[in-house]
């Protein structure tokens, strides 16, 4: 089951609730992990996506949530860091929204 996260949420120039996250990658599945945080982690970023909106469905019932996703550098090769500065950062937005 999903721990209910403490998140530090804040608020953004926009006034939309926000919450930051580091996103890396263990080798076999993506990984979320933040400040007061219980990892979160799934083969593909589709599946650790709505595990994601499951655990902070506490933090976006009452209205949306952005999540900003870090990408953690250190899953990157060494030699591959210095030619990109973002690499692979993303913005989920709470609750999400399939067709």
């Amino acid at each position: 089951m999903f721990t209910r996260w403490k998140a530090k949420i804040k608020r953004t120039e926009k006034n939309r609730k926000t919450i930051e996250l580091i996103l890396g990658h263990d080798g076999r599945n993506w990984t979320l992990s933040g400040d007061q945080l219980a990892s979160l982690s799934a083969p593909t970023l589709d599946e650790l996506d709505r595990k994601l909106e499951s655990a902070l469905e506490h933090a976006w019932k009452q209205e949306p949530l952005e999540v900003f996703m870090t990408s953690d550098n250190e899953m990157i090769p060494g030699w591959m860091r210095p030619f990109m500065n973002h690499y692979f950062n993303r913005i989920l937005e709470l609750p999400l929204r399939y067709s």
